[in-house]
């Protein structure tokens, strides 16, 4: 033990218990009372139900996560969209939790988010129900804009037009 350590127990004790929440892998999560499903699992889903995937990219300690999770999350609304439209996964791009590709290789959350290009959390795809990217976004994202880009996805206008003039046409 150092002697700074010794000297001060209450800093020991803080850093001790930051190495435990560390060893034990916490984990993100994402936000309370949605039916989020691991990767592999919405992927067989998605093509079982022939819904879209909503795919949310967070990770343990995200801001952004959490204000999405408290301030958009929360309406009741959205919920229902969001369930009633897609199947919902998430992934954790710091876990080493495996998941299986549809190609059946297994790999890490962390590595799948390193191939999806995650460079930010919270991130979200929607992806077709055989795998093919639809829509995507990063940041955090009022009720409003979460519901536009449900009816974006839902109503199947990115099959016509980009989003940019989606949103300059229902502007």
């Amino acid at each position: 033990m150092s002697a700074y350590s010794i000297r001060h127990p209450i800093a020991f004790r803080g850093l001790w218990l930051v190495g435990l929440l560390l060893s034990l892998g916490v984990q993100a999560a994402p936000p309370d009372g949605y039916p989020f499903h691991s990767y592999s699992d919405a992927v067989k889903l998605a093509k079982e139900q022939q819904k879209p995937l909503f795919l949310y990219f967070g990770r343990y300690g995200c801001s952004s996560c959490l204000k999405t999770h408290k301030e958009t999350f929360t309406d009741q609304g959205l919920k229902k969209k969001l369930v009633d439209h897609y199947v919902l996964a998430y992934v954790d791009t710091e876990s080493d939790k495996r998941l299986r590709l549809p190609s059946g290789e297994r790999i890490t959350e962390m590595q799948f988010a390193t191939r999806s290009r995650i460079y930010g959390t919270p991130t979200y795809f929607f992806i077709s129900p055989g795998g093919e990217p639809l829509f995507k976004f990063v940041g955090f994202k009022t009720v409003a804009e979460m519901l536009v880009y449900d009816d974006y996805v839902s109503q199947g206008h990115y099959k016509l037009i980009s989003f940019k003039e989606y949103q300059a046409s229902n502007g």
